[in-house]
């Protein structure tokens, strides 16, 4: 704890080295449009079918891993992957989404900026990394935020196949969303099954470890985003499924979420996303046929896998078929 709380404060001093013209101006954290979930869940479509908008904006896709100086949150693998934790004004993943929504801030360089417009309106924000910080974002600003929800098998199973098992991806968050505070708040009454089916799988081979761990912390952040969605009025969320099933009232009903008018712009990029003779095979490829893609087949796990998978999530009290709750 010492440590972390020396880091932080080393953290704090290089943020201000880097930033001394900012801390001293306002940030407009109220301009933030936010879209969140966990990667491989959609959230890439989304986002840039919404960064298309006519309306004047700032738009980022995944910047909190690039910035500089580093969150300080862990040393080793994600070093964005913060705690589900309380956060003061100071906290420094409010002071980075904050600096993205900074006027005097210029973005040049930083990667995944999708636009900056002069006289920006709203900056959208989309994101994968550091998702067990989403309650503290909206309590303090209480942002307009999409969260998009996805069967954890299918997640994890695309995550896997595009970067293998030894992707750093939520390997933070596995044990983050086994910690008692997480639980108490957002699976009460589950936390004993929870951390039982955690400590019959560590028992497993490797593949089968790393497998199941993922898609349980999957299904326990997508349990969070639906809490918080429910006592946050500004925050919704959105199932891929159903997007792919009627695409454009799906993406209407995100873009008013987020209070952007929906605009021939998004209608257009949208169409070009949902082609149905053009589906890409690139794994970071949002050309997709979506009538396809609810109950396409696995390309990473075996049969054998996503059924202990599903056998998995019904141990901890998720509905049939790993879908949230």
């Amino acid at each position: 704890m010492l440590l972390r709380a020396f880091r932080t404060r080393r953290w704090h001093a290089a943020w201000q080295a880097r930033y001394p013209e900012l801390e001293a101006q306002a940030t407009e954290p109220g301009r933030l449009r936010l879209i969140l979930g966990v990667g491989r869940s959609g959230t890439s479509w989304v986002s840039q079918v919404l960064f298309k908008t006519t309306l004047r904006s700032r738009g980022f896709s995944e910047p909190l891993f690039h910035m500089t100086p580093r969150l300080p949150f862990h040393r080793q693998g994600d070093h964005t992957a913060v705690r589900y934790e309380e956060m003061p004004p100071r906290h420094p993943l409010l002071r980075a989404y904050g600096l993205l929504a900074h006027r005097q801030f210029d973005p040049a360089g930083l990667h995944g900026v999708a636009r900056d417009e002069a006289g920006w309106e709203v900056c959208l924000v989309k994101e994968v990394h550091a998702l067990l910080g989403a309650e503290g974002l909206l309590r303090a600003w209480g942002i307009p935020t999409v969260f998009i929800l996805r069967d954890p098998i299918y997640v994890i199973d695309s995550l896997l196949s595009a970067q293998t098992l030894q992707t750093i991806y939520l390997d933070h968050e596995v044990e983050a969303v086994q910690e008692p505070a997480f639980l108490k708040r957002f699976a009460p009454g589950r936390e004993e099954a929870i951390r039982r089916v955690f400590a019959e799988i560590g028992r497993q081979e490797a593949r089968r470890q790393i497998i199941q761990r993922k898609v349980l912390c999957v299904q326990l952040l997508q349990e969070m985003f639906q809490a918080l969605a429910a006592e946050f009025p500004r925050a919704k969320t959105w199932r891929y499924e159903q997007c792919c099933q009627a695409p454009e009232a799906g993406f209407r009903a995100m873009a008013g979420a987020l209070s952007i008018p929906w605009d021939d712009a998004m209608k257009k990029g949208l169409a070009e996303t949902t082609q149905a003779d053009a589906t890409s095979n690139q794994p970071y490829s949002v050309v997709r046929n979506t009538a396809q893609q609810q109950d396409r087949p696995l390309k990473f796990f075996s049969s054998g896998e996503a059924a202990l998978c599903r056998e998995a999530l019904e141990a901890i009290g998720s509905d049939s078929g790993g879908v949230p709750r």
